[in-house]
């Protein structure tokens, strides 16, 4: 306890202190004192928990959101190991999806759901821009920049039906180049897949990279529709790293239950691997 001089200049010195007891004279309770009060702890920061960026165009999380989820519910071991209502929430969150994509563009002046016919030719799609990717990772090996410019290797920031299908042309132009197609070959393509690709990608309109809509209400879509995206998306992800735990790949007899859950479909995966490292040159002995 200790004599307290309101023009000390003493930080402690407040008049909301409880320790500080105005009287003849004053003073100030210090720890180890009867009746002192300890002062309250600084409240504890808290972390925002930043959600996963899908990398794959909505109408892709809703397709493959939607098996996921009837197999979580087809496996009731896989459902116990995640918070109660968790299924229930997933199903919410994918049900919020439609509704944000409704303006998205894919024809001149059209705006819609991708119908099941479109769901289906853009599952083709992008398998066949998936094959075209893993077919120039073998053929170009360590051309980083290459794969990323002319194979569209990487992250992309748009997700769009609209850019997918830009990046799909850029694939497509690159896979018939003549600089790059004996390459390809070599790696096992065929005008087989090219043919395949042509036809899927015809089955859209043409992309328009340089397309306009009502850009202030767009972005305001744009971004509900984004949170939305990574909401479902994480979500998903839960599930299928519960199913993972549950059916583990080292099991053979899980794969059948695995593709259920799209483990090793869903997400797509559009990223170039790490180069190896160069191993260390090795010295003969004399």
């Amino acid at each position: 306890m200790r004599i307290a001089y309101f023009d000390s200049g003493d930080p402690e010195m407040h008049f909301d202190n409880p320790n500080l007891i105005w009287s003849d004279p004053s003073y100030l309770r210090e720890p180890g004192d009867p009746g002192y009060i300890p002062p309250s702890p600084p409240p504890t920061p808290t972390t925002k928990h930043k959600m996963k960026t899908p990398h794959c165009p909505v109408p892709v999380i809703i397709h493959n959101g939607n098996l996921i989820v009837a197999a979580a519910n087809k496996y009731p071991k896989v459902a116990a190991r995640m918070p109660a209502n968790y299924l229930a929430e997933t199903t919410t969150a994918l049900g919020k999806l439609p509704t944000d994509i409704t303006g998205q563009k894919i024809a001149q002046g059209e705006t819609g759901n991708l119908t099941a016919a479109q769901q289906a030719n853009l599952d083709s799609l992008l398998h066949c821009m998936s094959q075209a990717r893993k077919t120039a990772k073998l053929a170009f090996p360590g051309q980083t920049v290459k794969l990323h410019q002319e194979f569209q290797i990487g992250t992309h920031d748009s997700h769009e039906l609209n850019a997918v299908l830009s990046r799909a042309d850029i694939i497509l132009a690159s896979v018939q180049t003549t600089a790059n197609l004996p390459a390809l070959k070599l790696k096992g393509w065929t005008d087989a897949e090219t043919q395949t690709f042509t036809t899927v990608r015809g089955t859209f309109p043409a992309s328009t990279t340089t397309q306009q809509s009502g850009q202030s209400d767009a972005k305001k879509a744009t971004a509900t529709k984004a949170a939305d995206a990574a909401d479902a998306y994480e979500h998903l992800l839960t599930i299928q790293n519960a199913a993972d735990l549950e059916f583990p790949a080292t099991n053979a007899a899980n794969a059948p239950i695995r593709a259920e859950f799209r483990l090793g479909i869903f997400p797509p995966d559009h990223h170039t691997p790490p180069e190896p490292p160069t191993p260390a040159p090795v010295t003969a002995k004399p």
